[in-house]
């Protein structure tokens, strides 16, 4: 928690000290701008989470804006999976990153892809989930959660609200998705 107290006082810094660009969701004029950012959070020096950004709009001191943003999740050290979209904001005080616009986890361990239009991760509680129809694609078969998921960072368990799936119809569907 210290560290990354002490990473975002920095990245606050380093926004100051960036210019404006054309990347601002609000017309305000007096926004702070820094181009590729990353932020991260370690416990037992291993990364917990990356948090990294084409450019940051530091709106305030509570929350900044994301282009690009892509979340890579980790377990032990290394890279489990990456949520990515088209923009984000990351809220300082409740820690909490949302990702949105075509937004994709991506299973770095298993066969697995989730989409939807929005996610939040909770960096307290380590839990991914979305709002809205979400697409859960694992080998040859989809299940649409048409209420929204939610999960670990490590995508073990999925609770899956409002589904519906569809299965391969042949055999040679099935073969053709899990080779």
């Amino acid at each position: 928690m210290k560290k990354l107290t002490l990473l975002l006082t920095g990245l606050v810094w380093l926004g100051a000290c960036g210019g404006s660009g054309d990347f601002s969701p609000a017309e305000d004029a007096g926004m702070q701008l820094a181009s590729q950012v990353s932020i991260f959070e370690s416990k037992d020096s291993h990364k917990k989470w990356l948090l990294r950004a084409d450019a940051v709009d530091f709106a305030d001191l509570k929350s900044a804006t994301l282009k690009n943003p892509d979340l890579l999740l980790k377990e032990n050290g290394e890279d489990s999976a990456g949520v990515t979209g088209k923009t984000g904001i990351f809220d300082y005080t409740a820690k909490l990153v949302t990702i949105e616009g075509d937004a994709k986890i991506q299973s770095f361990t298993e066969n697995l892809v989730i989409e939807a239009e929005r996610f939040f991760y909770d960096v307290d509680k380590d839990r991914i989930w979305s709002d809205g129809k979400t697409v859960i694609t694992r080998g040859g078969a989809k299940v649409t959660a048409r209420g929204g998921v939610e999960t670990d960072s490590k995508l073990v368990k999925i609770e899956i609200k409002k589904q519906t799936t569809r299965l391969p119809t042949d055999a040679r569907e099935l073969q053709k998705n899990t080779l």
